[in-house]
């Protein structure tokens, strides 16, 4: 199975030249080194991010947009790797940066976990979302949101407060949210789909968060989905390469892997096109475990 890391792991490609959105009514794309259309301006965000162009995009055409929320002790710069695996043409992407530095690295960031904190991101994803929504070609009823690690968990406590502007949230390794005002919109919650994946090597979204997970999208009637990923044995580790020493650390928040973000392409593709799109395509035989509600 491929594997996809997180933007700390060893030996992360990074480009001198970005994509640039110079004229938010006219988009030029520049391409990086690896084929991305990266920008790091654009619309009038206040705020560090990373906004992702695809491929031929056309303006006459109103496409999803993705916004994605990176790991603990990562960056927006996370969105290259994951726009390359989930989709370089379906999607305008967006990543924000966590609202707090890393006590890791000065370099790298995280997202705070009280409820001041969620509120404040609250708030800028939905000035991202405004701003990229009045200057590029945006179907605003195909907003959908993902993260990773604790990025998933805030994705799915904003998705879950907003459920009539959010068309579906996709969470990797990111645990339900604690805070008891996720659920304040429980009933038109239902309606919000969840794709929810784990890799078998995450130390924060193990055995018992899942059954917590389950538990309480039954007890709601939320619209869960649950996928579970066999991770690869680990290669030998370089500790010096990273603040993240992988499996030995008990913050270690998974494995982003390959087939996650193929799983949720397929996940927001049939919720754009209203179809049931299989989530793994049934000519492969996956080291999966499904759990359906």
């Amino acid at each position: 199975m491929s594997r996809l890391h997180s933007f700390l792991s060893a030996g992360l490609p990074t480009s001198p030249v970005s994509g640039l959105v110079e004229d938010p009514q006219v988009v030029q794309r520049h391409r990086d080194s690896e084929g991305v259309g990266i920008a790091d301006t654009g619309p009038s965000i206040c705020f560090p991010h990373r906004l992702f162009v695809p491929e031929h995009y056309e303006s006459a055409y109103d496409y999803p947009l993705f916004v994605w929320l990176h790991s603990d002790h990562s960056s927006e710069y996370e969105l290259d790797h994951v726009m390359h695996s989930l989709s370089l043409r379906n999607y305008v992407g967006v990543a924000l940066r966590g609202n707090r530095l890393s006590t890791r690295s000065e370099q790298v960031f995280r997202w705070g976990s009280n409820l001041t904190d969620y509120a404040l991101n609250e708030e800028c994803i939905f000035h991202a979302i405004d701003q990229i929504a009045s200057s590029m070609s945006i179907d605003t009823n195909r907003i959908f949101l993902g993260g990773f690690g604790k990025g998933a968990t805030l994705a799915q406590w904003v998705g879950l407060r907003n459920p009539h502007q959010i068309a579906g949230v996709v969470a990797c390794n990111g645990p339900f949210p604690s805070n008891k005002r996720a659920l304040a919109l429980w009933k038109q919650a239902r309606g919000l789909p969840v794709l929810a994946m784990q890799s078998s090597d995450s130390k924060v979204f193990g055995v018992d968060q899942i059954i917590t997970m389950m538990k309480t999208a039954h007890r709601g009637g939320l619209n869960y989905r649950l996928m579970r990923f066999e991770s690869p044995t680990p290669a030998p580790f370089d500790k010096t390469s990273s603040p993240n020493h992988g499996n030995e650390d008990p913050e270690f928040e998974g494995s982003l892997e390959v087939d996650m973000l193929q799983a949720a392409n397929r996940f927001m593709m049939g919720i754009v096109t209203g179809t049931d799109i299989p989530l793994v395509p049934e000519t492969l035989v996956p080291e999966q475990s499904l759990w359906l509600q």
